[in-house]
């Protein structure tokens, strides 16, 4: 198999299915399973997604996150690729393909996504920087902020959206999963600072082309929610101590 391709769904059946249908529109030259983890979804989801022959259905009994859906589902995948899609995505062309042949025939030790778009055509998150880890990295930042904006050639990034990843399985296996104490936002970042340190690159490319319909499987109330909480466990991770009471120090001054 070459890529088997995730989604989890938590409450989101129609955009679940147009995703679903839209790889199987486009998607063509490679073998490719699509298995969609329910996070215990209460909207006949289950209902109408398990008859479904095109895909692998699996049903938890909790919603334990982001995270802890793609890793039941990158469990029982058996593609050399894992491509870890949003429910709220559309695919414009043969991108898993894309993703495929470029991977391929290039450094095996890359993480892929491309620049996502909306479905008016506009540019939409695609790459994103780990968060600064030193006290050194925190005030470079402030003196030069970051880039967010996109030059639409393939290039290396620090962080690949969490809607689309084309990961290497052996990135997982060297790596591992994603954190399952990060419930949402954050998650696909510590991942691939994990990646980072054992060798893996990221980057964007251009020739998969997705629609991204950007909080529609999650919201504004999920982000305020769980993202500081998220940020803070990931600091608190990957900082020393006395960094890390300063930098909750600053979130909590700063809110």
């Amino acid at each position: 198999m070459d890529v088997s391709i995730i989604i989890v769904n938590y409450n989101t059946y129609a955009l679940t299915s147009a995703c679903i249908q839209s790889i199987i529109d486009h998607t063509e030259g490679i073998s490719y399973e699509i298995i969609v983890v329910d996070n215990a979804s209460t909207d006949g989801s289950k209902e109408k997604l398990e008859s479904d022959r095109r895909i692998r259905y699996i049903y938890s009994e909790k919603n334990g996150g982001f995270g802890y859906g793609n890793n039941i589902g990158m469990k029982v995948a058996s593609g050399d690729f894992l491509f870890l899609l949003n429910s709220d995505t559309l695919l414009l062309n043969n991108a898993i393909g894309e993703f495929f042949n470029y991977a391929t025939s290039h450094n095996p030790k890359t993480i892929y996504g491309c620049y996502l778009q909306g479905d008016d055509g506009s540019y939409r998150n695609s790459f994103f920087y780990f968060p600064a880890f030193t006290i050194k990295d925190f005030l470079k930042r402030l003196l030069k902020p970051h880039n967010l904006i996109p030059d639409y050639t393939d290039r290396e990034v620090e962080c690949i959206s969490g809607a689309n990843m084309f990961i290497p399985r052996i990135a997982i296996d060297e790596s591992g999963m994603f954190d399952e104490n990060i419930f949402l936002y954050g998650e696909e970042g510590e991942l691939q600072y994990r990646m980072m340190m054992n060798g893996y690159k990221r980057m964007v490319i251009t020739s998969p082309k997705i629609i991204h319909l950007e909080g529609e499987s999650s919201g504004n109330t999920a982000r305020r929610q769980f993202g500081l909480k998220s940020h803070l466990y990931i600091l608190k991770k990957y900082m020393n101590p006395i960094t890390y009471c300063l930098a909750w120090l600053f979130y909590k001054l700063h809110p």
